[in-house]
């Protein structure tokens, strides 16, 4: 029984940790004349895609291998792998407490980009930009998610819906993201969208 308990206990650990993804980390415990290798799988001996500084601030990590000691990060046009023994989370790092998020889709492309309590901006390649007064990110009451964020200007309206997606693929690159969105448009103009999100400082 008491190993049940310890299974159970890991177990909801690295649910707990899973579910606050993406987050902000900070390299850690890396000495200033050595870097932390980004590698192309959750293993040691896996082929050096890059490398992250000793001082690296702001590592996005989106989601987390099974055994959660390694963080997928993005590298290039795709996703890299780094050990999470050296990566140490940021202050308000997770959603709904960072600052801002940058939302993004195809077919037809749009870009979202909205900071809590400040401004939001809506671009497509055939609209002119427009800039939203946002509020703060929200929860429904008693809920981990999704998030909610809400815009307005003069004449249009933005409703932004985010949940936690280890898998969301922007369809053009091997990039993977760890929110994905719906974006709800009303006023001057009226869509609904979907696409992924990434945290933005």
């Amino acid at each position: 029984m008491r190993h049940v308990f310890t299974l159970t206990a890991v177990l909801l650990a690295t649910s707990a940790a899973a579910q606050d993804l993406p987050a902000f980390y900070a390299v850690t415990g890396v000495t200033l004349d050595d870097v932390l290798n980004i590698r192309a799988a959750p293993d040691p001996s896996a082929a050096v895609l890059g490398t992250l500084a000793p001082t690296a601030i702001a590592v996005q990590v989106s989601a987390l291998n099974e055994a959660g000691t390694w963080g997928r990060i993005t590298s290039g046009e795709g996703v890299g792998w780094v050990s999470m023994e050296f990566l140490a989370p940021e202050e308000n790092g997770s959603l709904p407490q960072v600052e801002g998020l940058r939302c993004f889709g195809t077919e037809p492309f749009w870009s979202y980009e909205v900071r809590q309590g400040e401004a939001a901006t809506w671009t497509t390649p055939d609209d002119p930009e427009e800039v939203l007064l946002s509020g703060a990110f929200e929860t429904a009451s008693g809920q981990r998610w999704p998030y909610t964020s809400v815009a307005g200007a003069d004449q249009l309206q933005a409703v932004l819906v985010s949940s936690p997606a280890a898998q969301c693929s922007d369809g053009m690159s091997d990039q993977l993201y760890g929110l994905s969105a719906t974006l709800v448009l009303t006023g001057r103009v009226s869509r609904t969208l979907s696409g992924c999100c990434e945290l933005m400082r």
